[in-house]
């Protein structure tokens, strides 16, 4: 979190709290209920230019549904609807058509919907709706009616108060909306009440009806009056003079309490009151029920008045509570103009985020201490807790990790009697005697659990690796029977249950609550493991074909737990679901027993083959296609399959992500042995691969290339790539724990091969969809680096260079295209000078030029275009010479392989259109080996002019031997060069005489 970050809270009285940090939106509930949610979800708000903020974020739980619902709007008007805060991938979106107003609140007033209001007090209703299984928004903006009868309550307030001020017409300033819902409960009623600077509006939703303005009144110039009269010689008899500010309103029985703020011109004094309108009338109120001036007041210094007017109000039944970032000041009710009870939050770094009332308690979210609960200092804090059914520590959220003893016997039902675990304990089976240690474990009777695994498994001397050891395949039953435990308390599988053989972990007769209480006994049965030290002995089993470390078996027993608990939260939105369960079952010729079990008990218990409704998912979807059903039909099954087997995998990656550590192996026995490939990418009937890749292909070829509509086109290419992205990640984590194997450089290709082939389709896209999946590289992470690849190996490298021409792109874009060109200098240099990196393209090309090998033509052109560039260059006129001069001593090179004569290039079999980059060496060998017929003593001193090229010291001493000190007199002496010369005319003649 950046330190400018803007974080705001908001804090519903239906037990929920959200954070708002950036984009990213923290949920979780505060309040006990009966259906626990004890973590923390988190969503990703839409993009805005703006700061997002929590009150333009509503999270309820609609009628008939388990998990909680969630709306935000950016502060520009684009809503996001998520149908189950559990499932952060699957969400639609909307414009409210605001013509450009900033978004302020988001009120909710379930079943319509939420009131969206603008800075302006506009008003959009925004009503998330479902239709054939899939979820859409509609937002339409309230309007007062315009016939002869619809304003009657608007014009009857103009002919009692007179008419609003025209600035009231042409720009009002929201302050806020309040929502109170009817006492009849059939009626589906809601008013809503819309304050701002200058008015008071009082709408009325009824469901099956339009919206009603009731009425909109002047409550500043109501302020104004019951301030004269109440404090007359403070505010000297002059409206005019005084300033009113309408801080906050609250609902209250009868109407509405509202906080305002005044100032007279001539004073610094800032003074609070609280008054009450009265609104249950259909017409607007002539005066308020009450109004109190409050005891305390501001003062302002140096005219900045915006830290006097930050006060917010709550109200409970006998109590106001004003508060500002800093300060909650408690108020009793009726006032009797007394000072006020304050708190002060004053730690370093401390500030209220937020506040709200939950059964009549205010809480205040405190960025140090967290949630805070005010109550009356004659008040016991035990007797809100019992009147409220609600306490500070269901206020905390908890998100536990695997390895701590969370699970008590109180939270972990087991319903084994004294006598059945004696028996167990004197059984001769294995399995069941680490039952009946684990159940003595539970019961905290620790001696009695160790002495039961000391006699099972007792301690070799010397541990030595060994594959489905004993320990590990008991370890692994035990495990796997908890998870598919059948339900105790459920007296319809009384006839399934055998004695001795199940634990009971569950006493739940609803089927979520028992596969959570699975998932509770598992996590004490994981802790069980670790604390008697059995953990540590692990080693490797058998498993799908694979030998894989035993804490890895256990973790998938875990993943499939969450899998099952996701996919049942789906099941109600979902109606496939029920469908592919009753297909998975006919499949087995699982047979319903008596006494009324459903297909849903039957499947949900035996939770390790809860991959079973996943593959048949996917092969409804190949089913449909190859039907003749119409293509419509056909894309939105395709949609709603993989937005179904989406969250549940993504749930499940996210889990094993968090539970990295937990799983991993830390036996010495099984370090370096065994290979893990995820349930979840693996082939076969325990694994999912056949299934993922068969999604891929129909959503790629019968959706996203089938359908029209650009808007599900690019929801479907979304679809697609969270489905690569989940293969990708099983195939990775394989590869990683193969890694120095023989076989790791095998798997590594087919995977690399497979890679290439599932992320293809995304490089094909429009240039309109790609930026879509350019926005989301971070999601897939290889995906840039695959496209920049891809270009190279189509042999596009002109389209590359004008795709990311510029410095326009986001940064990851420039960043991976950076790297990517760093390992291909030959397309560097033209991306540098579309950057006008000149200085940059002279280095790229004459390193380039450096490691040419092939052709001297392309590296004289190098040079040349390297001479240029640096000479175009911002670099200080120094640096430009010295890289000048460099470059003519490589061009020196080139021209003497341009002096070559024809006749000896030919002699060599050198390519004399072609010619190819040599040696300095080499090229003194040419200048006077004997092929060179026409050489002359400038062809001997090209040679000796080229040994300052040499790199080696010894070639370089043995070509130059002549220019050794120790010969310089002959090398100066005219009787030596005559004799050199005469000698070389004499062999020259003696050579042509024989030719």
């Amino acid at each position: 979190m950046h330190g400018n970050t803007a974080v705001s809270v908001n804090i519903s009285s239906n037990g929920w709290a959200w954070l708002v940090c950036g984009r990213r939106l923290l949920i979780w509930q505060y309040g006990h209920t009966s259906q626990r949610h004890n973590h923390c979800h988190e969503l990703t708000l839409p993009p805005s230019d703006l700061a997002h903020k929590a009150h333009l974020v509503a999270v309820y739980v609609a009628e008939g549904r388990e998990n909680p619902s969630c709306i935000a709007v950016s502060p520009e008007g684009t809503v996001r609807y998520w149908p189950s805060i559990t499932h952060a991938g699957t969400s639609v979106e909307e414009s409210a058509d605001l013509h450009g107003q900033e978004c302020d609140s988001l009120t909710d007033i379930a079943p319509h919907g939420c009131v969206l209001a603008t800075t302006t007090s506009t008003l959009v209703l925004v009503n998330p709706l479902v239709s054939a299984g899939r979820h859409s928004v509609t937002c339409r903006t309230l309007k007062a009616p315009q016939g002869w009868l619809g304003g009657l309550g608007r014009r009857m307030s103009s002919l009692i108060f007179g008419a609003l001020p025209t600035s009231q017409v042409t720009e009002t300033k929201l302050v806020k909306v309040a929502a109170v819902d009817s006492k009849d409960y059939n009626s589906q009623e809601w008013q809503v009440y819309v304050l701002s600077d200058q008015s008071l509006q009082k709408w009325l939703l009824t469901t099956g009806e339009s919206e009603r303005l009731l009425y909109e009144f002047d409550v500043k110039r109501l302020v104004r009056e019951a301030l004269l009269e109440e404090r007359w010689e403070t505010f000297g008899g002059n409206s005019t003079e005084v300033e009113v500010w309408m801080l906050d309103m609250q609902p209250t029985d009868g109407g509405v309490v509202i906080l305002v703020a005044a100032n007279v011109h001539t004073s610094n004094d800032v003074w609070y009151a609280l008054a009450k309108a009265p609104t249950d009338d259909l017409i607007p109120p002539t005066r308020f029920a009450w109004f109190n001036t409050l005891k305390n007041k501001g003062f302002c210094h140096d005219g900045d008045i915006s830290e006097l007017l930050a006060y917010q109000l709550l109200l409970t039944k006998d109590t106001a509570y004003l508060f500002n970032n800093y300060l909650v000041a408690a108020l009793s009710l009726p006032y009797r103009f007394e000072d006020w009870d304050t708190i002060e939050f004053l730690a370093v770094g401390d500030k209220i985020l937020g506040g709200a009332v939950c059964r009549n308690i205010p809480l205040f979210l405190s960025k140090v201490h967290g949630l805070v609960s005010v109550l009356p200092s004659d008040c016991s804090p035990f007797d809100i807790l019992n009147s409220s059914n609600m306490s500070i520590a269901d206020s905390t959220m908890a998100l536990s990790d695997l390895t701590s003893s969370q699970f008590t016997e109180g939270g972990f039902h087991v319903t084994v009697t004294e006598a059945d675990l004696e028996e167990m304990t004197l059984n001769n089976d294995s399995s069941t005697r680490l039952k009946a240690a684990f159940i003595n474990y539970v019961n905290k009777n620790i001696a009695k659990s160790e002495q039961i695994v000391e006699e099972v498994f007792p301690m070799d001397d010397e541990p030595v690796i060994d594959l489905d050891a004993a320990l590990d395949t008991v370890v692994l039953s035990v495990g796997q029977d908890l998870v598919n435990d059948i339900p105790a308390g459920d007296p319809r599988w009384a006839e399934q249950r055998i004695p001795g053989s199940s634990i009971g972990s569950s006493a739940s007769l609803q089927i979520l609550h028992q596969l959570e209480d699975k998932q509770k006994a598992f996590h004490m049965y994981l802790n069980f493991l670790k604390d008697i030290k059995l953990w540590d002995r692990f080693s490797a089993v058998s498993n799908r074909g694979l030998v894989m470390p035993t804490s890895y078996v256990l973790g998938e027993y875990a993943e499939k737990i969450r899998a099952a608990i996701v996919l049942y939260s789906l099941q109600q939105e979902h109606a496939m679901i029920e469908t592919a369960i009753k297909r998975v079952l006919a499949e087995q010729k699982e047979k319903l027993p008596r006494l009324g079990l459903s297909h849903q008990d039957l499947f949900y218990r035996q939770v390790t083959e809860v991959q079973r409704v996943l593959q048949m998912l996917a092969k409804c979807c190949n089913d449909l296609i190859h039907s003749d059903r119409r293509p419509q039909e056909v894309t939105d099954t395709v949609s709603e399959t993989n937005s179904v087997i989406l969250n549940v995998l993504q749930q499940v990656v996210q889990f094993r992500q968090e539970k990295v550590v937990v799983f991993s192996p830390r036996s010495k026995l099984s370090a370096g042995i065994g290979e893990y490939l995820p349930w979840t990418t693996a082939p076969g009937k325990r694994g999912l691969q056949e299934a993922l890749t068969t999604l891929i292909n129909i959503t790629l070829n019968h959706g996203a290339r089938a359908v029209g509509d650009f808007t599900l086109k690019m929801h479907l290419y979304d679809q697609l790539i969270n489905l690569t992205d989940i293969v990708l990640d099983g195939r990775k984590c394989h590869i990683e724990s193969i890694r120095g194997t023989e076989r790791f450089k095998t798997v590594l290709q087919n995977y690399d091969s497979d890679r290439y082939d599932l992320i293809k389709p995304f490089s094909k896209l429009p240039r309109t969809g790609r930026s879509r999946f350019e926005s989301r590289s971070g999601e897939l992470g290889e995906f840039p680096k695959f496209v920049l690849n891809w270009y190279m190996r189509e042999q596009k490298q002109g389209q590359l260079l004008q795709q990311f021409r510029g410095r326009d792109k986001p940064p990851a874009q420039q960043q991976a295209l950076a790297q990517f060109l760093g390992e291909h200098p030959s397309l560097a240099w033209v991306q540098q000078v579309f950057c006008g990196e000149f200085h940059l393209v002279s280095q790229t090309l004459q390193a380039l030029a450096a490691s040419e090998e092939k052709l001297v033509r392309r590296k004289k052109t190098m040079l040349a275009w390297a001479q240029l560039a640096i000479m175009a260059s911002d670099e200080p006129e120094d640096k430009i010479m010295d890289n000048v001069e460099k470059i003519q001593e490589e061009m020196q090179l080139v021209l003497h392989h341009e002096d070559l004569p024809e006749d000896v290039l030919i002699a060599n079999a050198l390519d004399v259109e072609k010619l190819r980059v040599m040696s300095p060496s080499d090229l003194i060998k040419l200048n006077i080996c004997d092929d060179n017929q026409s050489a002359n003593e400038y062809d001997f001193k090209k040679a000796l002019d080229l040994l300052k090229y040499v790199p080696d010291d010894l070639d370089r001493s043995e070509l130059g031997l002549l220019e050794a000190e120790e010969l310089s007199s002959i090398n100066n002496n005219s009787t030596f060069q005559y004799l050199l010369r005469v000698g070389y005319e004499h062999i020259h003649r003696t050579l042509i005489d024989k030719d």
